[in-house]
């Protein structure tokens, strides 16, 4: 069994398009590590069974396994979940209905297989689309991610277009995460983070053979990314 931090250092860098193409969402985020003797499937399989009340349930939520992260994360914790709600009135509405249910308990009986951090973070998440955006999320896929030193003369969507200009055609979308409440405490406006998130992990692997053969002219300010496993947990489709 793996020992929880209580910091949650979560790496984030291209953006992607989960449910929405416009406006910005809202995710609550927290790591988790699995307890011995069970795997990421137990994990998944409980969060896709549980039965999500409609008054309670997030728009999107999806877990992501950490597999080329960085040491603090590898080292205490196996994933982290993410929590999209359409703003922070919606978010704050179904947390409410949440904490009113009888007996209520995050991710329903996922302590039975995993221990999570009790300090989430919540972060605002805008959304550029890429070539292989639209439709549904896929049930399986990969991410990568970044934080990168906010660029005063670069606009953080700009910055996302121009990252996803060069991801080539299996991305599905990015997405630019600002922190609004909860985690390390830092400057603020400093750093910005980014995902992206492919169509499939034939599709990130070939866009980073692609990157490699053929690397960008210049780099922004960004930390090593982590490479993620992705799950579609719950998806409220509305």
């Amino acid at each position: 069994m793996k020992i929880n931090l209580p910091a949650l250092v979560i790496l984030t860098m291209f953006p992607l398009l989960a449910f929405s193409q416009s406006g910005t969402n809202v995710e609550r985020a927290y790591a988790c590590s699995l307890k011995e003797g069970f795997s990421i499937s137990d994990a998944v399989s409980i969060m896709r069974s549980f039965d999500w009340d409609e008054d309670a349930a997030p728009r999107y939520v999806a877990l992501n396994e950490g597999v080329y992260v960085s040491d603090t994360f590898r080292e205490n914790w196996d994933f982290y979940l993410e929590f999209y709600y359409t703003s922070m009135s919606d978010l704050a509405e179904k947390r409410l209905a949440f904490r009113a249910r009888n007996g209520s308990s995050e991710g329903f009986i996922l302590r039975d297989v995993a221990s999570c951090s009790s300090a989430p973070r919540l972060n605002g998440v805008d959304f550029v689309q890429g070539p292989a955006g639209g439709g549904d999320a896929p049930e399986f896929t990969a991410m990568i991610s970044t934080n990168c030193d906010v660029n005063l003369e670069v606009p953080p969507i700009m910055a996302a277009q121009n990252i996803a200009a060069i991801m080539g055609e299996n991305l599905r979308n990015m997405q630019i995460i600002t922190r609004q409440f909860g985690g390390p405490s830092e400057m603020m406006g400093a750093t910005v983070g980014f995902r992206a998130v492919f169509d499939s992990p034939d599709g990130f692997s070939e866009a980073m053979d692609s990157l490699r053969l053929n690397p960008p002219g210049a780099a922004p300010a960004c930390r090593t990314p982590g490479a993620w496993l992705r799950y579609k947990i719950f998806d409220r489709e509305d």
